[in-house]
């Protein structure tokens, strides 16, 4: 009787490290980052832990990966487009904000699947590592157009530079602050009022900081039903039902 072993299927190295960060990715959702181990991920995928670590040297290696990747997948298209914007500093910062959302209205569903990952108190720590990376990629962008603002008048800034910063400073946190009221909101009518009026202040102070025109970020569109798809995934990643109110009145 001749015996034969099980052969482990061969694959190339870069479609075993997608692999591992797809199952990654899946295990953040379901469980949460903090909770995720290694020997779940080469479960998920079937290798070795001497496979996982050939491509990560750590856990925490792993999570740099999936933050890079998924910063990469959002940057690529605006990387690319950047250097053929037009017009005024003011006018090619205007195109690039509505590139950024072009991009996401287009992906609004991959953007409601990746809520729980992002959203989920036990994966904090992927959030800010993907907040931190989205900041110095849309620095890059940002700086030489509110340079070429400032040489050519279109933007009344003393310092470009300070001004980056202080800008992007207000999108992350100043969006961070709205969107933490918006879903601690009692109904569903109150979140979509704090959206439609916060986000288009935003742009305004954002066009303040800048010394635009007014209006010259303004980005036309309606948004609510875009709004009111995002709170049941939201509330749901907190762990709340979305017809619960936070705030229960007492009766006296």
């Amino acid at each position: 009787m001749r015996w034969t072993m099980a052969r482990r299927v061969s694959k190339r190295p870069d479609v075993r490290r997608d692999e591992m960060m797809d199952a990654a990715l899946r295990l953040c959702i379901d469980v949460g980052y903090e909770r995720l181990s290694i020997d779940q991920v080469t479960q998920a995928v079937g290798v070795a832990k001497g496979t996982f670590y050939y491509h990560f040297p750590s856990r925490t290696a792993l999570l740099l990966a999936l933050v890079d990747r998924w910063v990469d997948e959002l940057f690529e298209g605006l990387e690319a487009r950047a250097p053929h914007l037009e017009g005024t500093g003011a006018e090619r910062f205007r195109q690039l904000m509505q590139l950024s959302a072009q991009w996401k209205l287009a992906r609004v569903d991959s953007a409601l699947a990746s809520i729980p990952l992002l959203y989920k108190p036990e994966n904090l720590e992927l959030r800010h590592r993907l907040f931190d990376s989205w900041t110095a990629r849309m620095r890059h962008l940002f700086l030489p157009l509110v340079e070429m603002g400032h040489d050519d008048g279109s933007l009344a800034v003393d310092d470009p530079g300070a001004t980056v910063d202080v800008v992007l400073a207000m999108m992350v946190d100043g969006s961070a602050r709205l969107t933490d009221r918006a879903f601690a909101a009692d109904t569903e009518d109150e979140y979509l009022q704090l959206l439609t009026t916060g986000l288009p202040a935003l742009m305004t102070a954002t066009e303040r900081v800048l010394g635009a025109a007014p209006d010259t970020f303004a980005i036309p569109g309606d948004f609510t039903e875009t709004y009111r798809a995002m709170r049941g995934p939201f509330l749901a990643a907190l762990g709340r039902d979305p017809a619960d109110s936070p705030h229960p009145t007492q009766e006296d």
